[in-house]
Order: structure tokens, then C-alpha cells, then sequence
């Protein structure tokens, strides 16, 4: 996701799915928050996704999360 989509994501809390390489692709409740913080003096963005039960949060790169297909 760019950052619009991000923030959009953010606000219509539509599920998401996170492609990880080594296992695949997890389903994730929604994007919970965007997190921006200062590395080497650049700015970074991360995305924080709510698992399914609503139990626990993962930080993510945007670029590896999608919406989930209705």
C-alpha cells in the first residue's frame, strides 16, 4: 500500500492481508495505526495490523499489505 491507501485503510477498517515471504499470506482483522518514525535522519513509515481475535498487533512495511478481496 502507498500512503494513501494506508490512511485510508486506516480509517475504513477493511481486512487486510500481509505477504510474508517465509510463510505465506496471513489475514489480518485491519490496519490499527500508521507509524511514523526518524532512521538515519529519514522519515519511515510502518503499519500496524490488529489479528483476527483482536488480541495482538504487527508491525509491518506498507508495500507488504493488501486489502482482502470481499
Amino acid at each position: 500500500m502507498n500512503n494513501a491507501e494506508l490512511k485510508e485503510a486506516l480509517f475504513n477498517k477493511r481486512p487486510v492481508i500481509f505477504n510474508m515471504p517465509s510463510l505465506g499470506e496471513i489475514h489480518y482483522k485491519c490496519v490499527s495505526a500508521i507509524i511514523y518514525r526518524v532512521k538515519d535522519g529519514k522519515l519511515t513509515v510502518s503499519a500496524e495490523i490488529e489479528d483476527k481475535c483482536g488480541h495482538s498487533v504487527t508491525i509491518v512495511r506498507p508495500e507488504s499489505i493488501r486489502y482482502e478481496e470481499e
